[in-house]
């Protein structure tokens, strides 16, 4: 769960080279925070990792993805429930 300023979020984070779009030379963290509406990129936040939810794969195409995330921040979201 990322905190931005003093609120919580549940989220998705991928730790890896983007092989979806050619795979990057370097490895970036990037957070896809559920609910939130926003420009965040420069601001500091910090993340809680609590669970790992699967690898890193490469996707046909950009929707393909983009429907594999939504995926992954329902599940975020479930595994960030309290209880």
């Amino acid at each position: 769960s990322p905190c931005l300023g003093e609120s919580l979020w549940a989220a998705a984070v991928n730790i890896g080279r983007a092989p979806t779009f050619g795979d990057t030379a370097e490895t970036t963290v990037e957070a896809h925070l559920a609910g939130f509406a926003g420009d965040v990129y420069g601001q500091p936040l910090a993340l809680q990792l609590l669970g790992r939810l699967r690898s890193e794969e490469r996707f046909a195409d950009a929707a393909a993805l983009a429907a594999q995330i939504r995926q992954d921040v329902a599940e975020a979201r479930r595994l960030a429930e309290p209880g």
